[in-house]
């Protein structure tokens, strides 16, 4: 089926939606576990989910609008969204978005669903015999993933999600790949010491910046500041609490919080220390849906006795001298049935939070926390 993409409505609640995606990230955020490496992409969960959402029933709809905050216009908004992510690449930054769509080979999911997918999130369909050839049918969508992902994520469905009962899988991809706009490198790395969330220290070597100017400041127990990337289109927040306080400001961050680090950090001289790190997260989502009331739900614009009975997530990034690449994808399985003086120095030399934004829309494209850069 062959959909032309939706021309973009100037009067889409972009902003909303972005914050209601964010919001949702940051409450899964807070559901890891405190001390280990985390990273997982907001709007790649928030655009499944939407997806999704369109399939479901009223009582389904009303609680996954509930749990990611989901504006009137969340489709044409996305549309928006999407286009003005791709056309914000450029010679240092790659930013790509796919959706697709695997029916069992005799599903016949509701047309109007489908064409509202492909119009307004590009998704392509591809039927399966996900019922006869369960392996096979994860191997596919799988492989697409890992081409989607520049091999990043590979193995985004896992054993067994697959089985007999499984009538479509739906899948979103992320990937994200974009130079510093002031590489570090200048001044050479130094010698440091991390310390953990338990007070032990480990040795890292950490990039250093001491020309850096853009948007810094302080908060309630915490120092932070954002790091552009190549174009000024997209940034890295790095927030890093203060010792004994890392749980209690990412337990308080929302969209509210970080409405209030833009509105309260400004320009100007600071001195960066980061180390260089590298995480892959993989994330049963189920379990947290179900909570939410989204899972297992109801989706009758699939099947009439359908359900979402698998969500799965996978995310990799890797933060070095020269920039970011980063990746993530969704998987939702339902079943029938010279340098000026520093005014502040940033040293994420503890656990620190972080979020890859993109500018204009204010929607985090990533979110993860550091406790430990050796791991």
């Amino acid at each position: 089926m062959d959909v032309e993409r939706a021309p973009v409505d100037a009067d889409a609640p972009v902003g909303a939606l972005a914050a209601g995606f964010n919001e949702a990230g940051f409450d899964l955020l807070r559901e890891q576990p405190v001390e280990q490496n985390v990273v997982f992409s907001p709007s790649s969960i928030g655009n499944a989910m939407l997806m999704a959402r369109a399939a479901a029933d009223p009582d389904t709809a009303a609680a996954i609008d509930a749990a990611f905050q989901l504006p009137d216009g969340s489709h044409e908004a996305w549309n928006a969204l999407d286009q003005q992510l791709e056309a914000a690449q450029g010679e240092d930054i790659t930013v790509t978005v796919a959706d697709r769509i695997w029916p069992r080979v005799d599903a016949q999911p509701d047309t109007d669903w489908l064409e509202l997918l492909g119009a307004y999130h590009g998704a392509g369909i591809e039927p399966l015999d996900l019922a006869g050839d369960p392996g096979g049918s994860r191997d596919r969508i799988n492989s697409w993933v890992d081409d989607q992902t520049e091999g990043l994520i590979p193995d985004l469905l896992p054993e067994g999600f697959i089985d007999g009962n499984t009538i479509l899988v739906l899948t979103d991809a992320l990937y994200f790949k974009a130079a510093w706009a002031t590489p570090f490198g200048k001044y050479g790395p130094v010698d440091g010491t991390f310390t953990r969330l338990d007070g032990s220290d480990v040795d890292v070597e950490f990039m250093q910046q001491l020309e850096l100017g853009d948007r810094r400041g302080e908060g309630d127990g915490f120092v932070g500041a954002e790091i552009p990337y190549a174009g000024d289109e997209f940034s890295m927040l790095v927030l890093v609490p203060d010792e004994g306080r890392f749980a209690d400001v990412r337990d308080r961050l929302d969209q509210a919080m970080l409405d209030e680090i833009d509105a309260t950090f400004t320009t100007g001289p600071y001195e960066l220390r980061v180390p260089a790190w590298e995480t892959t997260t993989q994330l049963d989502l189920l379990g947290w849906l179900d909570e939410r009331g989204a899972a297992p739900g109801s989706y009758p614009a699939i099947s009439p006795d359908t359900v979402l009975d698998g969500a799965v997530h996978g995310a990799d990034i890797a933060v070095d001298e020269w920039g970011t690449v980063a990746a993530a994808a969704t998987g939702l399985g339902f079943a029938e049935s010279g340098p000026p003086e520093p005014e502040l120095l940033v040293a994420a030399d503890k656990p620190f939070l972080y979020l890859i934004r993109h500018r204009d829309s204010g929607v985090v494209l990533f979110a993860g926390q550091v406790t430990d850069p050796t791991a």
